[in-house]
């Protein structure tokens, strides 16, 4: 009787483990690049395709102006969040790092990062983990081969991925939907 619920426990144990490690190899970023997951192409949580209210919530600039490039009128992110505005541009700045986002209809068109410094580089990172001044190699290993020497492009049906190479070094990046 005691080896029965000692065989029982041990199975519950290891089927426990082997859940736990399931899930763990689901965390973001795990696996190879899939240019069709708009996840891909964000940085810090936040990803094209995603509401401009959550997306401010999640990356809590410190400051943040958004202003319609045709008509040039400002907009709030709750106006924004319910679909005003018709291209919405806006610049954010996350500690002493700008960040330029394009809203449309409420929703992240396009992500664009650089001329961060040095010491904030570790600050804002890719889904999959890179940072600005990782190497090629870095990039190359997360995402995987791509086309481009000075700009590195990665495309999917719906999204683009750009990243500015400098001395072997990623030095910008953009992400855009399509």
């Amino acid at each position: 009787m005691n080896s029965r619920k000692t065989y029982r426990f041990l199975a519950i144990f290891v089927a426990v483990i082997l859940m736990l490690v399931a899930c763990s190899a689901q965390n973001e970023g795990a696996g190879s690049f899939d240019p069709e997951n708009q996840k891909e192409y964000g940085i810090n949580g936040i990803y094209l395709g995603q509401n401009i209210k959550e997306a401010m919530d999640l990356l809590k600039p410190s400051k943040a102006d958004f202003m319609d490039m045709v008509t040039r009128e400002s907009y709030t992110v709750d106006q924004m969040a319910t679909g005003a505005g018709e291209a919405v541009m806006g610049m954010l700045l996350v500690n002493r790092t700008q960040v330029i986002v394009k809203v449309k209809k409420g929703e992240l068109q396009s992500i664009m990062l650089g001329g961060v410094a040095k010491e904030d580089a570790e600050m804002l990172k890719t889904y999959r983990g890179l940072a600005m001044y990782d190497s090629v190699e870095k990039m190359k290993k997360l995402y995987g081969e791509a086309t481009g020497e000075k700009e590195v492009v990665y495309k999917g049906s719906k999204y683009m991925a750009n990243f500015g190479i400098t001395d072997n070094k990623v030095v910008w990046f953009r992400f855009d939907q399509l």
